[in-house]
């Protein structure tokens, strides 16, 4: 385990709990590596040493050039790693700096998946961890029991760099209802709403996700991602919310950029009407 960290420190807990003793770690920050330590496992002096000494390792470094550092720079991995190892790119970096990393592991015989985590660090102590993993099939397959044994369920995405690509886009659903939500009460204080009873409304009264009912939404067949407009929020309350946000005045760039995205979502939805008459 390269990287005891937050993150790092979590899975290593996760190992120890599935009955995993054995593991080499390196971090760069001493007090991180006296907690890996702690936990009755070896420290090593570099990545390299690592490498030395195991043939399947997990990264958990923090940014993209980290990760270039970690594995392709001085006494990084590839500097000792022994053909057949397979590295685990579990950061959330670049799709581009994933697959460099692996043309650059390939290159010495080493393997690499990308198997982002979708949590936080309570998140993998509670056992509640997902996976979403890109690479090889026999590279997944590989490292999959691995990988359960510090979370609930692996998503295999499809080839190296997918799984960086699905964290990212799952992380931006989470980022963007944030932001949505923010746009939502500043529309309602400008319309006379304080937003803690604006925020306890929506909380309590909720929405049905898209994602529970996806295959009515978008053609599960996978071959048209464009969602059905349905006769309601993105034909008509999309843009009466966007109106009234201009109404009052209300400081709401997303909102004004959803009305113009439901529009072109209605309008394709109405050619596609069309040309399924003719």
């Amino acid at each position: 385990m390269i990287g005891t960290g937050a993150m790092g420190l979590a899975l290593l807990e996760r190992l120890k709990l599935a009955g995993v003793n054995d593991v080499i770690c390196y971090d760069a920050y001493a007090p991180a590596l006296d907690s890996a330590t702690a936990l009755g496992y070896r420290a090593a002096t570099s990545a390299a040493d690592v490498a030395k000494q195991a043939t399947l390792i997990d990264i958990v470094v923090r940014t993209d050039q980290d990760m270039l550092d970690c594995v392709l720079g001085a006494n990084g991995v590839l500097q000792a790693a022994q053909p057949g190892t397979l590295l685990l790119l579990h950061s959330s970096i670049l799709p581009p700096t994933v697959k460099e990393v692996g043309a650059a592991a390939h290159a010495r015989g080493v393997r690499t998946i990308d198997a982002c985590m979708t949590g936080v660090p309570d998140t993998v102590r509670a056992g509640n961890l997902s996976f979403v993993v890109g690479g090889a099939d026999e590279d997944v397959e590989r490292a999959r029991q691995h990988l359960l044994k510090m979370s609930k369920e692996v998503f295999h995405m499809g080839a190296i760099g997918t799984g960086a690509v699905a964290k990212l886009i799952k992380n931006m659903l989470g980022g963007a209802e944030t932001l949505i939500v923010h746009e939502a009460i500043q529309i309602g204080i400008a319309g006379g709403i304080p937003y803690p009873k604006a925020l306890e409304m929506m909380r309590r009264i909720g929405h049905d996700s898209v994602l529970n009912r996806w295959q009515r939404t978008f053609d599960p067949s996978g071959n048209d991602p464009m969602p059905r407009s349905g006769r309601n929020v993105l034909n008509k309350d999309i843009p009466l919310v966007a109106e009234l946000a201009r109404i009052l005045n209300a400081d709401t760039p997303i909102t004004q950029q959803l009305e113009a995205a439901a529009n072109r979502v209605v309008r394709a939805n109405e050619r596609r009407h069309k040309q399924n008459q003719n």
